[in-house]
């Protein structure tokens, strides 16, 4: 699978790659946004997008679920960020250029917890 994001950011959509073929168009959101990050799971099941609007978005990709996010969280420190999922069940990590990793955890009604949240360097003007 390929996923690629709209100029305005608000969509993204997800392609096989064997047969170009479009599966699924997911909003984002109704608000213009610049992508940073965009990352499958293991198994290409969900998928992680973060955005300057300092959110985090995860998507089912079961074919059962609605076209918008089954959860979406705030980060108070994330721009541009990298995000990715984490190696336990409904986690993802981001980590942004301003040094701050968090790790997120939601639940199965959709709620998030961010379990963890340091900043791992230090900006000088060294």
């Amino acid at each position: 699978m390929l996923a690629t994001a709209s100029d305005k950011g608000t969509l993204i959509r997800i392609f096989d790659t064997h047969t170009c073929l479009l599966m699924y168009e997911l909003r984002r959101g109704t608000n213009k946004a610049h992508i940073s990050s965009v990352a499958f799971n293991r198994l290409s099941s969900l998928l992680c997008v973060t955005s300057d609007t300092k959110t985090l978005h995860i998507f089912s990709l079961d074919g059962k679920s609605k076209s918008r996010s089954i959860t979406k969280h705030t980060l108070s420190h994330a721009l541009p960020s990298v995000c990715c999922f984490g190696n336990d069940e409904n986690t993802v990590i981001v980590i942004s250029s301003s040094g701050y990793y968090y790790k997120i955890r939601w639940n199965d009604k959709g709620e998030t917890f961010k379990e963890e949240q340091f900043k791992f360097m230090l900006l000088s003007d060294d």
